[in-house]
C-alpha cells in the first residue's frame, strides 16, 4: 500500500492488475494459502511483481500495522488464489472503506456464507481465543481439530430445544493448560458440571457478556471462577480437560438470545460464528473466522 497519495490528498486510480512488493523485511512477503496469518506457501523478495486481482479488508492485522488510527486488515488476492497483505504492495492507496480505489472486491472473501439460522458474532464487541501463552508446553498456540462446523455435536443454529452448537470450536490443548473466557469480560451465569441432558459438556463454564451474548467453555478439569462473579478478560475461568468423555481439548461455543435450565442446561438462542477474534501471539491481530485444521494462537 502506498500512502504517498493520501499524504497530499491524491486518490490515484489502480492503472493496472500487476503491483510490486515493497518494504518487506530481509525474508521478503509471506504468500498464505487465506488472508490469514500463520497461512505460509512462500515468500518473495521486494521488487517481485505480483498479479493482484481483488481485495478483501477483513483479514488479519500483521506487524500491528495501523492506518487512520484502525488496524490494517487489507489483503490482495492473487490470480492464483493465494494471499498477500497489502501494506507490502505498492497498490494504490486505501480510502475509507479498506479498500484500494480500482481493485475489485472480492466479495466476501474466505468467509463462506453464514449457516441458515445462525448469527455472527458482531465484529465490534469484543472476543479473544480463550488460551494463553501458557497453552501446549508454552507454545502459545493449539490447532483447530477434533469436530468442526456442523460436524459431531457441533449441530443446531437455532432450534428451540437444543443446545446450539454449530459454530462450536475444538482447540488441541494439554490437560490442565489454563483457560479464559473467549468473550472476554461479563458474569459468571453457570459454573459446575453440565445437568443431565448436556452431560456430554462435563464441567463447563456459561459468562453472559451484555447484549444477550453468550460463551460457553466445556470440558474442564477444573473450574476457577462461580456464578454470579464479575470475570475481566484476563481471568483463568478454568483448566482445560476432557469430561463429558472426551481427550483434553478445549471446546467453545457462542451463542445469542439463549436460554438457561433451572440446573444450568443452555438452550435456544441462535449459535453464534466467531468473527474478529483477537489474539496476541503471531503477530497479534484477529482471527475473522477459524478454519478447520488452523493454527490458533493466544
Amino acid at each position: 500500500m502506498v500512502l504517498t497519495a493520501a499524504v497530499v490528498g491524491i486518490v490515484s486510480p489502480a492503472q493496472a492488475a500487476t503491483y510490486q512488493v515493497t518494504g518487506a523485511d530481509s525474508q521478503g512477503l509471506a504468500v498464505q494459502s487465506e488472508p490469514h496469518v500463520n497461512h505460509v506457501l512462500r515468500y518473495v523478495p521486494n521488487g517481485t511483481s505480483l498479479n493482484v486481482v481483488c481485495q478483501v479488508n477483513n483479514g488479519d492485522q500483521v506487524d500491528g500495522k495501523v492506518y487512520n488510527g484502525k488496524p490494517f486488515t487489507t489483503w490482495d488476492q492473487l490470480g492464483d488464489g493465494t494471499w498477500v497483505y497489502d501494506w507490502y504492495m505498492n497498490t494504490p492507496t486505501v480510502g475509507a472503506d479498506g479498500y484500494s480505489p480500482g481493485i475489485p472486491h472480492c466479495g466476501a472473501g474466505s468467509l463462506p456464507p453464514l449457516a441458515a439460522g445462525c448469527v455472527d458474532w458482531p465484529s465490534t464487541k469484543y472476543l479473544q481465543t480463550p488460551l494463553t501463552s501458557a497453552a501446549n508446553n508454552r507454545a502459545g498456540y493449539a490447532w483447530q481439530n477434533g469436530s468442526y462446523y456442523g460436524e459431531g455435536y457441533h449441530v443446531n443454529c437455532s432450534t428451540a430445544t437444543k443446545m446450539n452448537q454449530y459454530y462450536a470450536i475444538d482447540l488441541g490443548m494439554n490437560q490442565g493448560d489454563p483457560a479464559l473466557s473467549p468473550g472476554g469480560a461479563g458474569t459468571v451465569l453457570y459454573a459446575g458440571w453440565a445437568p443431565s441432558g448436556w452431560e456430554t459438556c462435563g464441567q463447563y463454564v456459561i459468562v453472559d457478556h451484555g447484549g444477550g451474548w453468550w460463551s460457553v467453555v466445556c470440558h474442564l478439569s477444573a473450574i476457577y471462577v462461580s456464578k454470579g462473579q464479575n470475570i475481566t478478560n484476563d481471568t483463568v475461568i478454568g483448566a482445560v480437560g476432557g469430561t463429558g468423555g472426551f481427550a483434553p481439548h478445549l471446546h467453545f461455543s457462542l451463542v445469542h438470545n439463549a436460554s438457561l435450565t433451572a440446573a444450568g442446561g443452555v438452550y435456544g438462542g441462535q449459535s453464534a460464528r466467531p468473527r474478529h477474534l483477537l489474539h496476541l501471539g503471531g503477530g497479534q491481530g484477529y482471527y475473522d473466522t477459524i478454519t478447520k485444521g488452523q493454527q490458533v494462537w493466544y
